[in-house]
């Protein structure tokens, strides 16, 4: 019997060939997750505008618990309205000279603006309300007092006679009649608070007010005269208003459906009885240079469009500038487009006939100073100094929020004049715009709107790229993962077999 004792010491033994290794579960956890995040973030890269204009529609919409609604419906911003009347210096010569007027003012008032009555309309996701405005006088800011003595052009007798140029020869003759009966003269010298919100009594007014709406063609339904009579804390002013709420998909909210509860202007005709635009709370997103802004102008019955006219900076934040231009006001031969505008009379160039709306006054509209106006506006007066710089309607907007930065609201109120061979006081009037006053109101985001509005213009601008590079970062952890976990590795063991602390002793007996 053999006995064979075989002593075995094994160092470092290396397995003659690679060996791959097993690789652990949450490499692959790890990478699989890496790979969704990937996808994920590039994805939001590749549709981060679209993520993005969504995100904003929902913040903007109109709903009764957003912040939207209730910075529109008190809005916190200081309103300031400037009112500037032309002082008539020489109306003792007229018509053998033509008028010199002289700009008074500003004066200006603080209004408050808020919104009431507002009625929810879910079926057609529409908002309706009406729009209170309160005006205090800021003396410590204007130029001028309400004291003050302004002569100008007498409205009442002026919207009178611009009533009857389609009357028979009896009837003018009856109202030449009144007008002197009642000592109705060219012009008028009032206050400047009995002009603006106060009103003054004036005979011819109140007995137009007795005489049937057949012989008249129906007078105003005021006891007084001024300009803004009865429209403090009135609720008529700017009418019944119905706009959309922005919650329906690819909707603005702000835009208006109905006024004074008709779907168009029953003023005109045409396409100039549509409805369109905003009342200037809300503007459209997104603009370019070739958007056209539209606004509908409660005063103007109508609704104006501003163009594209620069691009600037505003405390960091770029904005494109908005302008009524002269296309704007062109007349029917200058824009066909303008004639159902005219009511009949297209006038001057630069003009809007606003007297529809206006109980058949003679009123037109045009921006202060006849700016963008017919030269010939200006030639009949003197005073008219136009200035694009101070004179210009406009709007400030940044572009991709649609968010009004600056705004500068103008227009000037004048009267029409011609004349009438059957009424003595307007025999020899030339036929002309006279200029009556003109109004400003400017509004600026304040600064802490400015900031917020530079941090989502940031988040726009950079959330696409941010996501890209996440989309990058991902996708490179993931290659290396996968590299890492694909690559052999070498197992080396010290022993293949059991290492004693001393020796490996392997001992074979033969049975």
């Amino acid at each position: 019997m053999l006995r064979f004792d075989v002593l075995l010491y094994v160092e470092n033994v290396s397995v003659p060939k690679k060996m791959r290794g097993r690789t652990p579960r949450w490499l692959w956890v790890g990478a699989g997750s890496g790979a969704l995040l990937a996808l994920a973030a590039l994805s939001a890269a590749l549709a981060w505008t679209s993520i993005f204009d969504s995100a904003l529609a929902n913040q903007l919409a109109l709903t009764p618990n957003s912040r939207s609604f209730r910075t529109w419906v008190a809005p916190s911003v200081p309103l300031y309205f400037d009112i500037y009347f032309f002082n008539w210096t020489n109306s003792e010569k007229f018509p053998e000279e033509k008028p010199n007027l002289v700009q008074l003012g500003p004066y200006r008032f603080l209004e408050k603006r808020k919104h009431v009555n507002v009625t929810w309309h879910d079926n057609n996701g529409t908002v309706a309300y009406r729009t209170q405005r309160s005006w205090y006088f800021d003396e410590s800011s204007s130029n001028g007092t309400l004291q003050d003595n302004i002569t100008t052009l007498n409205g009442i007798a002026a919207s009178a006679v611009y009533r009857s140029r389609f009357w028979g020869f009896l009837q003018q003759k009856g109202l030449a009649m009144g007008l002197a009966m009642f000592n109705q003269k060219i012009a008028v010298s009032k206050l400047a608070r009995e002009l603006l919100f106060e009103g003054y009594d004036d005979q011819l007014l109140n007995l137009a007010k007795s005489l049937p709406s057949s012989t008249t063609g129906g007078a105003p339904p005021v006891d007084k005269f001024g300009w803004f009579y009865e429209r403090n804390n009135s609720l008529d002013t700017d009418g019944y208003m119905e706009v959309t709420t922005g919650r329906a998909a690819g909707t603005i909210p702000g835009q208006i459906m109905r006024w004074n509860y008709e779907d168009h202007i029953p003023y005109y005709e045409g396409e100039c009885a549509q409805l369109a635009g905003s009342a200037g709370e809300f503007m459209p997103r997104n603009l370019t240079e070739e958007s056209l802004l539209p606004m509908f102008v409660p005063d103007l019955c109508r609704t104006v469009y501003m163009e594209y006219v620069d691009t600037g900076e505003q405390d960091g934040l770029t904005f494109n500038k908005y302008a009524l231009t002269q296309r704007s006001f062109d007349n029917s031969s200058s824009s066909p487009s303008n004639t159902c505008f005219c009511n009949g009379e297209c006038a001057w160039s630069g003009v809007m006939n606003v007297s529809a709306c206006r109980f058949g006054s003679p009123a037109f509209m045009t921006l202060p100073h006849f700016l963008h106006g017919d030269p010939q506006l200006r030639e009949l007066v003197t005073g008219m100094q136009p200035d694009p710089d101070a004179h210009s309607f406009y709007f400030a907007v940044e572009p991709k929020l649609g968010v009004p930065l600056d705004v500068a609201a103008r227009f000037q109120l004048n009267l029409y004049l011609e004349p009438s061979e059957n009424i003595g006081l307007y025999e020899d009037v030339p036929r002309m715009l006279f200029p009556i006053f003109w109004v400003e109101q400017r509004v600026k985001v304040e600064d802490d709107v400015i900031a917020e509005l530079r941090l989502v213009r940031a988040i726009f601008d950079w959330g696409g790229t941010v996501c890209a590079c996440a989309a990058l970062v991902f996708a490179i952890l993931v290659t290396m993962a996968t590299c890492w976990a694909r690559k052999p590795h070498t197992i080396k063991k010290e022993s293949l077999f059991e290492k004693p602390k001393d020796e490996a002793e392997l001992k074979l007996n033969p049975i």
